[in-house]
């Protein structure tokens, strides 16, 4: 941490030891900070190491460093910057073993029906297992299309910021949301992702874990998907599900006793549990409206966000990006969920 001014651009005074290659490392994440002295408090202005690095490499001694007021650290920089160290390292250290887990989860990807205990991902962290599980679950769910004869509901088992954040930032899940907007853009009836976010849950959550929970449903509803949100804690235990009017694809890999549990059935009673169940979340949803933006400020007000100043952060954070101040390393990660999601916020009327 720097001392910093600030006359419309923050400029961070760095001794010339500090900019040397002591900051440089190639896997441990670091911040260069600039705090500038205000009238109602400090505000703290951060640069990943990295860009700040390539900034002052032939800098001489008391350079200043500008670092982008855009990166203020509050609670939506703060969640992000959360959210990519918390993954980052993890996927990092288990690459080769998430190599290996792939390997041992192939035999699995040509049954109908599998729940592959802990034994297949038990030397990795939890983040990895939780990529293992989201990827092969996507894969089957890709797999099972034919089966579907109209545009599907889709339930999703995420209830907080640190589950929602997977969805704004593995790649794969990028990916397959995008895959499946696209597979049923063309149809009149217009596809809907379900949550359930019990009030015990969102009071648990910090702000920066609730601003990440909307922005996943914001990244949604950027590709025309529109969400659901029930807080009926009855809800918690249905398992992750794509159903249409005759058929369920049964995917499950949050809080899930094994690896993943996938299924297929057409069986008329199951369907129609389920299909009653969605309904009902659907007709009473705490964020139901016509527009996208009208869904995500009432989302804003169940979470207790303020959305006015949420929506001016995210505009200039969107068309900013998000990668000067916490890009990932590992290869399985990408900013591009978050800047689309900050993107779309800044851009609603």
């Amino acid at each position: 941490m720097y001392p910093a001014t600030d006359d419309g651009r923050v400029l961070a005074t760095i001794g010339h030891v500090d900019a040397g290659q002591r900051w440089r490392r190639p896997v441990q994440r670091r911040l260069v900070l600039g705090h500038v002295d205000a009238p109602d408090g400090v505000e703290v202005f951060a640069l990943d190491s990295r860009q700040a690095y390539w900034c002052l490499v032939a800098a001489g001694r008391g350079a200043r460093l500008l670092i982008p007021r855009v990166y203020q650290l509050d609670a939506i920089t703060t969640g992000v910057l959360w959210a990519v160290a918390n993954l980052d390292l993890s996927l990092l250290l288990d690459d080769a073993r998430l190599d290996a887990a792939q390997a041992a989860a192939s035999p699995y990807r040509g049954m109908a029906r599998s729940a592959a205990s802990r034994d297949i991902t038990e030397d990795l962290d939890s983040v990895s297992r939780l990529w293992i599980g989201s990827a092969f679950c996507a894969d089957y769910i890709r797999s099972h299309y034919d089966i579907l004869s109209d545009v599907p509901i889709y339930w999703t088992r995420e209830q907080r910021g640190e589950e929602a954040s997977t969805w704004l930032l593995f790649s794969h899940k990028l990916r397959y949301l995008r895959e499946t907007a696209e597979q049923f853009r063309s149809t009149s009836q217009p596809m809907t992702r379900m949550f359930c976010l019990p009030e015990q849950a969102v009071a648990t959550s910090s702000v920066p874990e609730r601003i990440l929970l909307l922005l996943a449903m914001a990244l949604m509803e950027s590709l025309g998907i529109q969400t659901a949100v029930t807080d009926d804690p009855e809800y918690i235990a249905l398992p992750g599900l794509v159903l249409d009017q005759r058929h369920m694809i049964m995917a499950t890999w949050i809080r899930a006793d094994d690896a993943w549990h996938v299924d297929v059935s057409d069986q008329p009673h199951t369907v129609a549990a389920y299909r009653d169940a969605l309904g009902h979340v659907q007709a009473h949803s705490v964020t139901a409206d016509d527009t996208p933006g009208g869904r995500l400020r009432h989302l804003a007000d169940y979470l207790s966000l303020d959305w006015h100043r949420l929506q001016g952060r995210c505009a200039d954070l969107g068309q900013y990006g998000f990668a000067g101040l916490a890009e990932p390393r590992s290869r399985l990660l990408s900013l591009d969920g978050v800047n689309q999601a900050c993107r779309f916020i800044g851009t609603l009327p």
